[in-house]
């Protein structure tokens, strides 16, 4: 059993068990009638209500297996079942108990193999809450056959995510919604949040009544003991305030959806660039998905109907500074549809559920990422809206200026990957010029720009080429600051910049003066709405500013940091982009 960010020691609930009931049969929690005390008759109330859940006598696969008693049941129901546990401790335990013909594979849902497509149910008691929805699901797709298939979970579930600590449990709606788009009808959701809450009663009771002998049986040592209390008198506030709850849920379903929502990674990588191609017109080379989505920088989703990828959504993790901390961020994109699927904008649409599942799975309170962000158009934006899935926090918009012969008194050092690389002085500049720039924008919100994230971002890009240039000053080699620029055929680009912004009008003049070397009629820079007056107030007469068709949106769909919080805080320009 677990306590939501706390998983509760098997061996601990056990020997409470054994010492104050005589016996040991379930771990699991217990569903006590009103008045009822009798913890093991609530632990056989609850098998009795998963029993009404199940589907009669077929092939089924319990998927975590506790000390294997509801397996042996079944068996000897005329259930053709097997057990799957990751667990060795838990394969003996349950042999010893039930026997040595117990049919049992060491084995995570996610690796399981054996009899593909031919299983009729799963079932999951108190196990669903270790794997992730997505994999539980996508999981279930390749083990259970194409006919009436049933799903059952009896768990626990956060009812509501009102702030960061509230993570640890899968999120009851979002488990639902997941399912329904995998093609899954909820059949049955009996909710049990109050009728197993003193299970924690008794947890918590016999902790302190057992305290000396707990430690001394189990070698547990006093930091572990009062983190257990602690962690089992939080669980029980967070059910008692609704937080958490407890529920038994019944899918099923005739037959599998015919457009399968599934992960996509480096064996779906080919269908992912056939797509991009046909939606953006231009290709994108294997090298290019390989320094986005490569060696875990990125995630994605898709949505196939029979081996054709029909929507894709995909997202790079980025460390930001947001509020004062570094976080990880979930930077939007390559966000496409097929021609074909793009005329449902509807909440059952093809954009809407890979979107959505997204956002659930990655973003928000208790998610790998706590913020997103991307570049969408306005169009893009309006549809998102529309779903019900961003809100605007910035838009970004262009400044160009003309030329300039000179670069304020810098000299520019060009830097190149090896320069960057950990331990070279470079990279250390680089690093201090971050820190400033950190301390000097602490409302704002900042993309990680040190000296390992622009290696990767310009130095390693497989397409374009940059110009990263640490500025100092000429006569006392001041660190300034970083300039990269990208030169295009008749403007150059200014991408980004690392320093405090106290140092922008001598970057300014060495990227105006880097355009004048190379007899390019413009310098050009993006920046967000929000930080836009930084560069007005560097305008002189050749100075233009021009709104961008480019919206930066926050993610509403699921649980997390307010609109508010993010709104006309970002710090965003062209190198903050995939595609600049």
């Amino acid at each position: 059993m677990s306590t939501a960010q706390f998983s509760f020691p098997l061996n601990v609930f056990a020997r409470m068990l054994s010492v104050r009931e005589g016996r040991v049969d379930y771990l699991h929690f217990a569903v006590f009638e009103d008045g009822q005390r009798d913890v093991l008759r609530a632990q056989e109330r609850a098998s009795e209500l998963l029993w009404q859940a199940l589907p009669p006598p077929c092939r089924l696969l319990e998927v975590g297996i506790g000390l294997g008693t509801t397996l042996g049941q079944l068996l000897r129901a005329g259930y053709a079942a097997r057990g799957i546990t990751p667990e060795q401790a838990q394969i003996d335990v349950a042999r010893q108990r039930q026997g040595e013909g117990l049919p049992l594979t060491l084995s995570r849902l996610e690796d399981f193999q054996q009899d593909a497509g031919q299983w009729d149910a799963l079932l999951f008691q108190e196990s669903a809450q270790y794997i992730e929805p997505m994999a539980l699901f996508e999981s279930a797709e390749r083990l259970l056959h194409a006919g009436p298939a049933t799903l059952v979970v009896m768990d626990e579930f956060a009812l509501r995510r009102d702030a960061e600590d509230h993570g640890g449990l899968h999120l009851l709606p979002a488990f639902i919604a997941l399912a329904q788009r995998f093609g899954w009808r909820l059949s049955q959701h009996t909710d049990l949040s109050r009728q197993v809450q003193p299970t924690l009663d008794y947890l918590i009771d016999a902790a302190h009544a057992m305290r000396a002998d707990l430690m001394r049986e189990l070698r547990l040592d006093e930091a572990t003991m009062v983190g257990l209390v602690a962690a089992l008198e939080r669980a029980r506030a967070l059910y008692r305030a609704g937080v958490y709850g407890y529920a038994v849920l019944r899918f099923e379903r005739a037959q599998p959806a015919s457009d399968r929502l599934l992960s996509l990674g480096p064996d779906q990588a080919e269908s992912v660039r056939g797509l991009f191609e046909a939606v953006f017109g231009h290709p994108l080379s294997a090298a290019e998905w390989q320094w986005k989505y490569g060696d875990g920088r990125g995630r994605a989703l898709g949505l196939q109907r029979e081996e054709r990828l029909l929507a894709h959504y995909g997202a790079l993790t980025r460390r930001v500074r947001f509020h004062g901390r570094e976080v990880a961020a979930c930077q939007v994109c390559d966000v496409m549809v097929a021609a074909q699927a793009r005329s449902n904008l509807a909440r059952s649409g093809p954009l809407h559920r890979v979107t959505a599942s997204f956002l659930e799975a990655q973003i928000g309170w208790g998610r790998p990422h706590l913020i997103g962000y991307g570049f969408p158009t306005q169009r893009a934006m309006a549809a998102a809206q529309h779903l019900g899935l961003y809100a605007p926090v910035d838009g970004m918009e262009a400044f160009s200026w003309t030329p300039l012969r000179g670069s304020a008194g810098a000299t520019v050092q060009a830097l190149a990957d090896e320069d960057l690389a950990p331990g070279k002085p470079a990279a250390a500049l680089v690093d201090q010029a971050w820190a400033a720039m950190v301390a000097a924008l602490p409302e704002q919100t900042l993309g990680v720009r040190d000296a390992a994230w622009l290696r990767h971002r310009y130095c390693r890009h497989p397409r374009f080429r940059y110009q990263v240039l640490l500025v100092r000053r000429r006569w006392t080699r001041r660190l300034l600051g970083v300039v990269v620029l990208r030169q295009h055929e008749h403007h150059l680009e200014w991408v980004d910049l690392v320093g405090a912004p106290a140092q922008l009008e001598v970057l300014l003049a060495v990227a105006r003066n880097r355009a004048h070397e190379l007899g390019l009629a413009v310098l050009e820079a993006w920046i967000t709405h929000s930080q836009a007056g930084r560069f007005e107030s560097l305008a002189d007469g050749t100075c233009k500013r021009r709104a961008l068709d480019i919206a930066v949106p926050a993610n509403v769909h699921s649980p997390g940091p307010s609109v508010e919080d993010q709104r006309g805080r970002w710090w965003l320009m062209a190198g903050d982009t995939d595609f600049r």
